[in-house]
């Protein structure tokens, strides 16, 4: 039973570096379907490509929120440029984003939670705009849920009023 499943893992193996070597292929690329194709071997069933914690750190140090203006969903142009900057660090790799937005307590909790789906949805909009691939973005409202310090002051308020990136 161990020397087959030795056996499997050489193969496995062997098949990661041919990835490699195919033309076409480029090392990025490979490195996705290595992961891919690791985590299938050991699960026996096919799961999802998680991110490194490297690849977490480099996303919180490039972006770590939007804000929003008070009712809105519009993203303001002062955060284009790190928008810009993550969504080129996405195209090259293959993870998944989760953009979560949220909302201040001011009106309904239903108005708020919707309007957090709105900003998490205005995100990923501008994302696919700027060339990621759509099923690398998962976006999500989660309203007042985790409000920012402060937030019964304005300027506290402010900073709940975001979304916000992490990666699987």
């Amino acid at each position: 039973m161990l020397s087959k499943l030795m056996t499997m893992k050489t193969a496995l193996c062997a098949s990661l570096l041919m990835i490699v070597m195919l033309p076409g292929v480029s090392a990025q690329d490979a490195a996705v379907v290595n992961r891919q194709k690791f985590a299938v071997a050991n699960s026996g069933k096919p799961v999802a490509v998680l991110a490194t914690e490297e690849e977490k750190m480099e996303v919180a140090a490039a972006i770590d929120h939007v804000l929003f203006d008070f009712d809105r969903a519009t993203i303001s142009p002062d955060f284009y440029p790190k928008l810009k900057g993550l969504a080129a660090w996405l195209n090259d790799k293959a993870v998944t984003l989760r953009v979560l937005g949220y909302a201040d307590s001011i009106g309904s909790e239903q108005y708020n939670f919707r309007l957090s789906e709105r900003r998490a949805k205005a995100v990923k909009a501008y994302l696919i705009a700027i060339g990621v691939k759509q099923g690398l973005i998962e976006p999500e409202g989660l309203g007042e849920e985790n409000p920012s310090p402060g937030s019964n002051s304005e300027a506290g308020r402010r900073k709940s009023r975001r979304v916000e990136f992490s990666l699987y």
